[in-house]
Order: structure tokens, then C-alpha cells, then sequence
């Protein structure tokens, strides 16, 4: 099978988005499909390009698309600025304001408008548009009529479900974004979530196109490197934005263990390093892989409950975990993903109480390692013959 699968970031840099996505192009080449991937690239200075990604996506044939976006000057001259700077407080205030008043992502218009006329495009199969960002199934849709008008199958794949995304955004019209996601499952073949609490309320929301939506399991084909030593106890590895995830319980509760401890990430919570505490910026696959061999306990923060109830969203993480041997601990799950991901019978979990964080941290290193079996779901190849099926 000939597959294009289109992506609205940069293939090349490191985003949990991307490692899903490599992953699962990784399952579709170990089952003999040719993958072909249209790309954005991106001019942002502050990206983080992962060299990790080149055994996958160099077996493919790249498709970059690009264009001038003010937009990515402006975060990237942000992001490497201070936290705490004035234009950075100003840029977040216009960003929330923006995002309160925008159906869809600020790549909507782009994704409407950007040239795709000299398109070098075969013979397909099958194509696959992947968020985030939620804007590239529009994208996705300009190409589909354009290039193929209808003659193959199409399946959007959803990192995140849009209305239900509600941390990261608070629209003054909730409706217009629900009649824009409406709008954009309806005219794709399949639509495929990341885990099984997305799928049900998404059925919920839209009855209409409840059998044309499925989940697989977020793949995750990076080999899990040996290691003879163990220099951390504890390690966390990921960002943590304080609008959606609060890492400050964690920190607190590890400062008072007795143990080494790592964190490796990016977030707009001020943490740094301390005597038994080591916190780094964050860092390309290879590199956190190397850090999680030497570390004994992996720990998961989960998404904050929103206001307006459960969202289902589950970190990658928790499925990257899973995939290996580790002791994994998932923080502060909701209820509805804590019950979902008990299924599993892989993770401890604990509320996002520093008090509870240390009790459980504590327990857990008081008795011997314990090693577990890797989560099959998360193997590149099953999930991509999970995508598949019925195809």
C-alpha cells in the first residue's frame, strides 16, 4: 500500500506529536507500505531538531511545504528570551485573547491559503493527516480535493480532540468550534484518537459519526536501551505548562527524598537544580532515552481536570512508559483515565499531592525493582495494523 501521511509541523523536530508520529510511519514501513510525508518546516530558531527521527524518516520520500509566518519569529525570539519578560507577558496575554476567538489553531488561515499547486504527488492508497495541530485535517482537505477528489480513503488521526481541549484554550464561542471539528470528521473515511476515554465522549458529542471513530494506543518505536547502572531513582521527563500540567508538587516532593532525581523538560513553572535534584532543559529522544535507562521510577504527570469536566487527555507519555520495563508512576490522573489506564495493569498511580507524591515515591523504593512487560499495543507495527484495519 502507497500511504501519504501529512503532518502540519516539522517532521524533523522533536514534539511529542512527531515522536507518534514517526512511530507509527515506523509500523507501516515494517509491514512493506511506502510512506510518503508532506511536512511544514518550520524558521523557528527555538525548534528542537531530532536526529533521532532520520532512521524512519529518511526511508520515505519528504515533502516540505513552507511559508513566512510572523508568527514563528515572534516565538521563537520569545522563547529564547527570559521568562519573565515583558514581551513574553504581553505575547501570552494577546496569545490567550487570540485563542479565546479562534475556531480552530493560529496555522488555520495558513492552512487555507498556503500554495499547493506544485505538489509533486503519486499514486496513493491512503492519506493520513495527523494533528496537532488541528489545522493540518484542513490542509489535509485542500489536497484531498485537489490531487485525488475522493478516489481514496482518508483518515485524520487526533492527538487531542478539539473542544475537548479546553486547558490550553478558553473560546468565548464553544459552538463555532464545535460545528468547525464537526465539520472536519465529517468528511474524512475514519477518525482515530489516541485512547478510549477520547473516543467515548467524542462519540458522545457527535452520535452522528460515532461509528466511523476508533483509538489506537499511542505507538512508540524507539528501543528501549540497556543499562548496567542506575544514577537516578526518580526521573521526569516532558514539559509542564502550568495551564495544563503542574509540576511544582512533584519538585516539592522530590527535594525531600533521599534520593537522586531528574528532570528533563520545558514549562513556564520556575524550577532548577539542587543538591539531589538535576534539572535540564529539554532534549532530543536519544538523549531522554539515555537519561530513562539510568533512572529506576518514570513518572507521568497527567492533564489537569478542566473546569468544564473530564477531556480524556492522556499524555504520550504514559504510553512512551509503557513501553518499556520500568516502574512507571502516573500523577494526578482524572477519573475517567486513571479507570481507563488501570485496564492496562501497567502504572501505579497517586493525586498530585506532595504529601501522597513522597508516601508513594517512598514505598516504591523501599522494596526491590520490580521489571514489567512492555505494553504490546504501543509496538509500531501493531498499531499501525490497528489504523488500518477495515481498510
Amino acid at each position: 500500500m502507497r500511504i501519504l501521511f501529512i503532518t502540519f509541523s516539522d517532521i524533523n523536530v522533536c514534539s511529542s506529536s512527531n515522536i507518534r508520529n514517526v512511530s507509527l510511519i515506523k509500523g507501516f514501513l515494517e509491514l512493506g507500505h511506502a510512506v510518503d510525508i508532506i511536512t511544514y518546516r518550520l524558521d523557528n530558531k527555538a525548534a528542537l531538531v531530532d536526529k533521532s527521527f532520520e532512521s524512519v524518516v529518511s526511508r520515505c520520500r519528504v515533502i516540505e511545504i513552507s511559508t513566512t509566518l510572523h508568527t514563528e519569529k515572534v516565538s521563537s525570539s520569545l522563547l529564547n528570551s527570559k521568562e519573565n519578560s515583558i514581551k513574553r507577558k504581553i505575547y501570552n496575554k494577546l496569545r490567550k485573547l487570540y485563542y479565546s476567538l479562534e475556531t480552530v489553531d493560529s496555522l488555520r488561515k495558513t492552512a487555507q491559503t498556503i500554495d499547493i499547486s506544485s505538489l509533486e504527488l503519486g499514486d496513493y492508497d491512503l492519506m493520513i493527516s495527523s494533528s496537532n495541530p488541528y489545522s493540518v485535517h484542513i490542509f489535509a482537505e485542500r489536497i484531498f480535493q485537489r490531487y485525488f477528489d475522493g478516489k481514496i480513503k482518508w483518515i485524520q488521526y487526533w492527538g487531542d480532540a478539539l473542544l475537548l481541549d479546553t486547558l490550553t484554550r478558553s473560546p468565548i464561542l464553544p459552538f463555532r468550534v464545535k460545528n468547525a471539528e464537526r465539520r472536519l470528521i465529517g468528511i474524512c473515511d475514519k477518525v482515530v484518537y489516541t485512547n478510549g476515554v477520547v473516543l467515548e465522549l467524542q462519540k458522545q458529542l457527535y452520535p452522528d459519526f460515532a461509528k466511523k471513530m476508533t483509538f489506537i494506543e499511542t505507538p512508540y518505536g524507539f528501543e528501549e536501551a540497556g543499562s548496567d547502572s542506575i544514577l537516578y531513582s526518580i526521573g521526569y521527563f516532558g514539559s509542564f505548562s502550568s495551564s495544563v500540567r503542574n509540576i511544582m508538587p512533584l519538585y516539592s516532593a522530590l527535594k525531600n527524598i533521599q534520593c537522586k532525581s531528574i528532570i528533563v523538560g520545558n514549562g513556564d513553572q520556575h524550577i532548577s537544580s539542587i543538591d539531589n535534584v538535576t534539572v535540564l532543559p529539554r532534549a532530543s529522544v536519544n538523549e531522554v532515552m539515555a537519561y530513562e535507562c539510568q533512572t529506576r521510577v518514570l513518572v507521568c504527570i497527567c492533564n489537569k481536570l478542566s473546569k468544564k469536566g473530564e477531556t480524556g487527555l492522556i499524555p504520550g507519555k504514559a504510553y512512551h512508559y509503557g513501553a518499556t520495563t520500568k516502574e512507571v508512576l502516573v500523577v494526578g490522573a482524572t477519573p475517567k483515565v486513571k479507570e481507563f489506564l488501570e485496564g492496562y495493569k501497567r502504572f501505579y498511580f497517586v493525586e498530585n499531592d506532595e504529601k501522597e507524591i513522597k508516601a508513594t515515591l517512598d514505598s516504591l523504593l523501599r522494596n526491590e525493582p520490580k521489571s514489567f512487560a512492555k505494553m504490546e499495543e504501543t509496538i509500531p507495527q501493531k498499531a499501525a495494523l490497528k489504523m488500518l484495519s477495515e481498510f
